[in-house]
């Protein structure tokens, strides 16, 4: 397949990515006990409706790639505007993802040719999309990001670079460059740095030799 374009999303796949989604939005509610988790999945699904505030945003986006590859085109268009305008979130249809999507607040544009792993987390005003640098000759590819990252306020991730499994990108950081898993990335330009766990840190704390007193 061409790298300019991307595989057709039909129902079953539109209603398994939206039952990842729910696991993600659902994670809180589940843990804390404000939704017991012996009811079924369809009252989940209309508890997250109704009480958590992107999960209808990530919703529209499902269904607006289903239209949009169903070649509902002008239906698709609508739920996208309809997006944006109540929700503050511009998704293109190009843009595709492996598993859940969370997203935080509003202020998101994410568009391109852009591929998202399983358990991607968004924070607001965030963009993913692409770049038009002197440095880079302008691309219709966007980034691909891996399983379990987490990109924080603020932050821009553009060009068609990479991003790795479990990876951190820090607040208000402009990535444009490939980013290997397990690492954080924080700047403008960002630099990505291996992501040390509080495990590891208690370990390395421990293993220390404690320190004299003069």
């Amino acid at each position: 397949m061409s790298r300019y374009h991307q595989p057709k999303v039909g129902w079953n796949e539109t209603r398994r990515l939206v039952a990842l989604d729910m696991d993600m939005f659902g994670e809180w509610p589940l843990a804390f006990g404000a939704f017991p988790a012996s009811r079924p999945r369809w009252m989940l699904f209309f508890y997250l409706f109704f009480t958590a505030h992107m999960f209808p945003a990530v919703l529209l986006y499902r269904l607006q790639v289903f239209f949009h590859d169903a070649g509902l085109k002008p239906l698709a268009t609508l739920i996208s505007r309809f997006n944006h305008s109540i929700f503050s979130v511009t998704i293109g249809n190009n843009v595709r993802t492996s598993g859940g999507l969370y997203l935080a607040h509003g202020y998101v544009v994410i568009d391109g040719i852009v591929n998202l792993g399983h358990s991607v987390q968004v924070a607001p005003f965030v963009t993913i999309g692409l770049t038009n640098s002197e440095g880079r000759p302008f691309d219709l590819v966007g980034p691909t990001i891996g399983d379990h990252v987490n990109i924080g306020t603020g932050s821009r991730v553009l060009g068609p670079i990479r991003i790795g499994d479990h990876v951190k990108i820090g607040a208000n950081s402009v990535v444009v460059h490939d980013v290997p898993s397990h690492h954080t990335a924080v700047g403008a330009p960002a630099r990505s740095f291996p992501t040390v766990s509080r495990e590891e840190r208690a370990r390395a704390q421990l293993a220390s030799p404690p320190e004299e007193d003069a």
